[in-house]
C-alpha cells in the first residue's frame, strides 16, 4: 500500500511536528496550526476510503476541538496532552502498519488471473475472503475477483490470520447466514488489527438489531444475499478508483478588509481556495468568471442586504443551487428564517471557530458536487448518462486543435433481450455494470465513457487513431467475453459487437456518433461479438 499513502507521511509528520510545538510551548496559536495538520491528514485518509484510520482521525479531531477554547485555555492540563498523545501515536502505527505491502502468504491461498496487469490499477488489489471453501458463493466470487485482478486470498473462520500485514478489504462470509456472537468477536478484532482496511460482510440479514452491532464492531460495508456479487464488485472497484478532488472554491462576500483577510488566510489553511468580492453589484459577473463552489456571504453589506444578493442569485437557473452559507452577527431570527427559505444553506455568527468554517463549507461543496455528478451520471454504472456523454463530445470538439485525433465508438451487448429473459433483469443489470467497470478499468481517465441508453455504450478515445482505438476496444472486446457473470445457477458469459468512428474523417458529434453506429450495425450483421471501423470496414 505504500506506493497510494506515500503522500500521507508528509501531512503525518506535520502533524507530528506541531504537535510537539506544542508540546514544547503551549500556545493557542500552535493548538491551532496542529489541528490545521490534523484536518489534512483527516482529510488524505477519507480521499483514499480508508474507513478505520478515518475513524482514529476524527476521534482524535472530535477530542481536540473540545480543548480548543481561546488563548486563555492554553497549554492544556499534562493529562488532556497524554490523552491527545496516545491517540497520536496509534494513528501513527496504524499508518505504519498500513503501509506494509501483502506480498505474499502461501500459494494455496491465492487467486489471480495473469492476464491483468497490476499496473492498470491505481491500488494494489489484496483482498481477504473469510469463508468456508465449500460456502456455495465462493467459487463465483473468486473467479469474478481474479478477473478483475484482486489478490484473494481465503482464511476459515477459526484459522489465524496474519497480524503484521492488511489488505485492502477483509470480506466476511459466513456458511450459515448467521452474525452471532463469534462472528461479531472476529470482525471487531479484525478492526482493531487492520485500521486501513475496508471491512464488508456480505450475507447480512436484513436486520435493524443485526447490522446496527456490526456497524458497532466496525464493519463498514453491509451486504445482503440477494445484491451480493454485483455490489461486492462495485464497491471494490471504486475504492481502487479514487482520485484526487478538484480544489474547492468559495467567493467570500464581504465589505470589510480585516475580515475578508482573516476568512481567506482560515480557508487557505484547510486548502480552500477563495476569491472576494467587496460591493455585491459585481456579485454576477464575478461569479460568472470565478465559478465558485460556495458562496460566504455577509448579511449586511453596502447597496443591498445578503439576502437580496441571494434573491438574485436564485432568479437565475445556473445558480439556483449553488450552495450560498451567511457569515454575520446578525442575530434577528426572522431575518435567518427569511434567508433560508429564499435558498440560503447555513447561518454562521461572527467570530466563526475557523476549524468549525471549513468543516461547513467542505459539507456543503460535497454534498452539492454529489447533486451535480448524480445529474450527470446513469445510476446503475456510475457513467456518464446520455446527454452527458454527448455534451462532453461535443465540448471536446469544439476545444480541437488542427491535428487532433480521437476516437468515437459505439458498443452494444450482444442479445442482451435473450439474457434478461433467461436469467432474469437482475443479471442482466449486472452484465451491463460489468461492461461498464470493465471500460472504466481498462480506458484511460480523460476518456469519455457513457451508457448512451439500454445495453449502449458509448466511449470516446482521446488523441487516438483508428488503428490504436481498435486494438484497445478488441482487447477489451475478448476479456468481456471471457468474464464470468454469476447467477442463482451457476455461471454465464455475454459479448458485445462496436463500431468506431475517427476525427477528422468525421467532424462533428452528430456525425461521429451516426457513422459509428452504422459501423456497429455492420458488425452486428456480420456475426457479433466484434468491431467494425467505419470508414475502412463498412464502406
Amino acid at each position: 500500500m505504500s506506493s497510494f499513502l506515500g503522500p500521507i507521511n508528509v501531512r503525518l509528520q506535520s502533524l507530528l511536528e506541531r504537535w510537539q510545538d506544542y508540546r514544547a510551548q503551549g500556545t493557542f496559536e500552535q493548538f491551532v496550526e496542529f489541528i490545521l495538520a490534523l484536518n489534512s491528514v483527516t482529510e488524505h485518509i477519507n480521499r483514499l476510503k480508508l474507513p478505520g484510520l478515518l475513524r482514529q482521525c476524527e476521534g482524535l479531531e472530535s477530542a481536540a476541538l473540545v480543548l480548543f477554547g481561546d488563548g486563555s485555555s492554553h497549554p492544556i492540563s499534562e493529562q488532556e496532552a497524554a490523552a491527545l498523545n496516545r491517540q497520536i501515536q496509534a494513528i501513527n502505527s496504524s499508518i505504519e502498519m498500513a503501509q506494509r505491502v501483502t506480498v505474499t502468504d502461501t500459494e494455496r491461498r491465492q487467486q489471480t488471473l495473469p492476464s491483468q496487469a497490476e499496473h492498470e490499477w491505481a491500488k494494489p488489489r489484496s483482498v481477504w475472503l473469510i469463508c468456508e471453501e465449500s460456502h456455495q458463493w465462493y467459487a463465483g466470487l473468486i473467479q469474478q475477483l481474479g478477473f478483475f485482478g484482486f489478490r484473494t486470498f481465503r482464511y476459515d473462520w477459526s484459522e489465524a490470520v496474519p497480524t503484521d500485514q492488511s489488505p485492502m478489504v477483509i470480506l466476511f462470509l459466513p456458511n450459515s447466514g448467521d452474525y452471532g456472537a463469534d462472528e461479531l468477536q472476529l470482525v471487531h478484532q479484525m478492526r482493531s488489527q487492520h485500521m486501513a482496511s475496508q471491512l464488508f460482510c456480505l450475507g447480512v440479514p436484513k436486520s435493524l438489531e443485526v447490522m446496527v452491532e456490526l456497524g458497532r464492531v466496525g464493519a463498514d460495508v453491509l451486504i445482503q444475499a440477494a445484491h451480493q456479487t454485483t455490489t461486492v464488485l462495485g464497491r471494490l472497484l471504486e475504492l481502487i478508483q479514487t482520485q484526487e478532488q478538484d480544489a474547492h472554491r468559495v467567493l467570500v462576500v464581504e465589505d470589510s478588509p480585516t475580515a475578508v483577510a482573516m476568512i481567506r488566510r482560515s480557508l487557505s489553511q484547510h486548502a480552500i481556495e477563495s476569491n472576494s468580492l467587496s460591493n455585491p453589484q459585481q456579485l454576477l459577473s464575478v461569479i460568472e468568471q470565478y465559478r465558485p463552489d460556495l458562496v460566504l456571504m455577509d448579511m449586511y453589506m453596502p447597496h443591498c442586504t445578503g439576502v437580496e444578493a441571494m434573491r438574485v442569485l436564485r432568479q437565475l437557473p445556473a445558480y439556483q443551487s449553488l450552495p450560498v452559507v451567511y457569515l454575520s452577527s446578525e442575530t434577528d431570527m426572522g431575518m435567518w428564517i427569511e434567508a433560508l427559505r429564499l435558498g440560503g444553506d447555513q447561518f454562521l455568527t461572527k467570530p466563526c471557530n475557523p476549524v468549525f468554517l471549513a468543516a461547513v463549507i467542505k459539507s456543503k461543496i460535497e454534498r452539492h458536487r454529489e447533486m451535480q455528478r448524480a445529474s450527470l451520471h446513469d445510476s446503475l454504472t456510475g457513467l456518464l448518462n446520455h446527454s452527458a456523454s454527448k455534451n462532453r463530445l461535443d465540448q471536446l470538439l469544439l476545444s480541437a486543435q488542427p491535428g487532433d485525433q480521437l476516437c468515437v465508438a459505439m458498443m452494444d451487448i450482444d442479445h442482451f433481450k435473450s439474457v434478461n429473459d433467461t436469467y432474469g433483469h437482475p443479471v442482466g443489470d449486472q452484465v451491463i455494470r460489468s461492461l461498464g467497470w470493465l471500460l472504466k478499468g481498462r480506458l484511460r481517465a480523460w476518456d469519455i465513457i457513457g451508457r448512451y441508453g439500454g445495453e449502449e455504450f458509448l466511449v470516446v478515445m482521446r488523441n487516438t487513431g483508428l488503428d490504436h482505438a481498435y486494438s484497445v476496444l478488441d482487447r477489451i472486446r475478448a476479456d468481456f467475453a471471457s468474464l464470468p457473470h454469476d447467477h442463482g445457477g451457476g455461471i454465464m458469459r455475454a459479448t458485445f459487437s462496436a463500431g468506431i468512428a475517427a476525427y477528422p474523417i468525421y467532424a462533428t458529434g452528430n456525425e461521429l456518433t451516426e457513422a459509428a453506429d452504422n459501423a456497429l450495425l455492420e458488425a452486428k450483421r456480420r456475426g457479433r461479438n466484434r468491431i467494425e471501423r467505419a470508414g475502412i470496414d463498412v464502406f
